[in-house]
């Protein structure tokens, strides 16, 4: 199936969907691993702090937090890259 010509898809790096996927989804991987570990019977207290539930929620806020800024940093950058 062909493209009309105003249906062209950018760069995955210009969907906005996909850019917040792949800045908040390493959290929330990270967090479905720890719960489906701690589901069938491992014990993930005795994993180093940076395989804790405690990291990736920090992560996952840290993140949510600094979003719109990163977000904004990135358009821009890319933008800036663009026009030259």
């Amino acid at each position: 199936m062909a493209l009309a010509e105003g249906d062209e898809e950018g760069p995955w790096w210009e969907d906005n969907t996909t850019l917040v996927s792949v800045i908040i989804g390493l959290p929330v991987v990270g967090l479905i691993i720890i719960g489906v570990l701690t589901l069938i019977g491992i014990n993930t207290s005795d994993f180093p702090y940076m395989i804790s539930a405690d990291f990736f929620v920090l992560d996952l806020f840290l993140r949510l937090l600094t979003l719109p800024i990163g977000f904004i940093a990135i358009r821009a950058f890319l933008r800036s890259m663009g026009n030259e």
